[in-house]
């Protein structure tokens, strides 16, 4: 079941970006985009079967797991890493908290439990 929570990108407090637009996430999230302000991003996701990550997947995204499955299958034999999943938000707030320009989307609430700095909300 999704939350009433809005979507939010978020990244730990010592992040050098206080904000993302909608075409850095999606360049990030395709491996088309590595950096930020000169420094790597780690994009991290949620499990494939995930609510949250269909919602990211489609409202951000603007795609399908189907076809960001055959996109990822595709770009890592041209050397192209897929972002690391994780199995719940809670972990994605942990990791985001301890390793700088690493970058996730969580509900809003989660972002605010773990303190990590916003940098992108999505729109319902």
């Amino acid at each position: 079941m999704l939350s009433a929570d809005p979507l939010v990108i978020a990244s730990g407090e010592n992040f050098g970006v206080n904000a993302i637009n909608i075409d850095e996430i999606r360049g990030i999230y395709t491996g088309k985009q590595f950096r930020l302000n000169n420094n790597k991003v780690i994009p991290l996701n949620l499990g494939i079967d995930n609510p949250l990550r269909s919602k990211f997947e489609q409202n951000i995204l603007n795609e399908n797991k189907e076809t960001l499955a055959q996109y990822w299958l595709q770009a890592h034999y041209l050397g192209h890493r897929a972002p690391k999943v994780f199995k719940s938000q809670e972990s994605v707030a942990e990791f985001l908290s301890k390793v700088d320009n690493s970058i996730g989307y969580v509900d809003e609430e989660i972002a605010q439990k773990y303190h990590l700095k916003i940098l992108f909300r999505a729109k319902e």
